[in-house]
């Protein structure tokens, strides 16, 4: 089972638009598509993940604008939205049946 995109507590992103002064609409914007955002001396970070795949395989998706570092302090942002998506160990998989 595959989720489309990882998501993020809003609360993440109302610390975004306070650290970084960011208008509202980027960070509607950002909150909307669930991008997590960082920035430095040099530009601009966005990064997008996918949801899990299998037992926790992803796609990271970034843009940098200037920006020289790797988004270290959204790891902890990701690293929990991603584990809410994994199937706790112990538990069984169930097989879906099909529509006939």
């Amino acid at each position: 089972m595959v989720s489309s995109r990882c998501t993020f507590l809003p609360n993440y992103y109302d610390d975004v638009e306070a650290r970084f002064g960011l208008d509202l609409e980027l960070s509607e914007r950002l909150k909307t598509e669930n991008i997590l955002y960082d920035r430095d001396e040099h530009g601009e970070f966005f990064q997008l993940y996918s949801g899990t795949y299998g037992e926790g395989f992803f796609f990271e998706i970034v843009e940098r604008r200037g920006y020289r570092g790797y988004g270290a302090a959204n790891a902890i942002f990701r690293i929990a939205a991603l584990k809410k998506q994994i199937r706790p160990e112990g538990m069984p998989v169930i097989a879906q049946k099909r529509p006939k």
